[in-house]
C-alpha cells in the first residue's frame, strides 16, 4: 500500500469524524438558537461529505477497472442480494409506541422539562423501535439462512421423505 493511499484513508477517516462531530454540534446550535453556528456546521460538514463521497467513488472506479483487466475467471464473485428487510407498519409503530411511553414516563420520573421529555421520548422511541424491528428480522433472517442451509446439506432421499405427505 502506497503513502498515498494511507493518506487518502487517513483523511477519509477523519473527515467522517469531523463530519458526524460538526452534524451533532449542528443541532445542538440549532437548539440552542444560533443560526449563524447551524450555517458554518453545515457547510464544513457538506464539505466532508463531498470528501468522502469523491473518495469512495474513485475507489470504486480503480477497483472495477482493476477487475476488468483480469481474466474472467480470475475476477472476484459478485454477491446475488438478498430479499430487503421489510418493516411491518404495525409492528414498527407499537414498538415505538411502547419505547417513547417508557422513556416519556422516565423523563417526567427524573424531573425533565416538558419540552425536553417529549424530543427525548420521540427520538429514542424512533431509535429503539428501528433497533428492536431491525432485530427482530435479522434474528428470523440468520434462522432462515440456518434453516436453508440445513436443507442444503441434507441428502435429496431424506428431503424427500421429510417433504412426503403424511397418511
Amino acid at each position: 500500500m502506497g503513502l498515498g493511499r494511507i493518506a487518502t484513508i487517513v483523511l477519509a477517516t477523519l473527515a467522517t469524524i469531523v463530519g458526524l462531530g460538526m452534524f451533532f454540534f449542528g443541532i445542538l446550535a440549532l437548539v440552542a438558537g444560533r443560526l449563524d453556528h447551524v450555517l458554518i456546521y453545515a457547510g464544513v460538514f457538506t464539505l466532508c461529505l463531498w470528501y468522502i463521497a469523491r473518495v469512495m467513488r474513485g475507489d470504486r472506479r480503480e477497483r472495477r477497472a482493476a477487475e476488468a483487466l483480469l481474466p474472467p475467471e480470475r475476477r472476484p464473485q459478485r454477491r446475488q442480494p438478498r430479499r430487503p428487510v421489510t418493516f411491518q407498519l404495525r409492528e414498527t409503530g407499537t414498538a415505538f409506541v411502547i419505547w417513547a411511553t417508557l422513556v416519556g414516563a422516565l423523563g417526567l420520573a427524573t424531573g425533565q422539562p416538558l419540552a425536553v421529555t417529549i424530543g427525548m421520548a420521540v427520538f429514542a422511541g424512533f431509535m429503539l423501535a428501528t433497533i428492536t424491528v431491525a432485530g427482530r428480522h435479522m434474528m428470523f433472517r440468520l434462522t432462515a439462512d440456518d434453516d436453508e442451509k440445513e436443507e442444503r446439506d441434507e441428502p435429496p432421499s431424506d428431503r424427500a421423505a421429510r417433504d412426503a405427505p403424511v397418511r
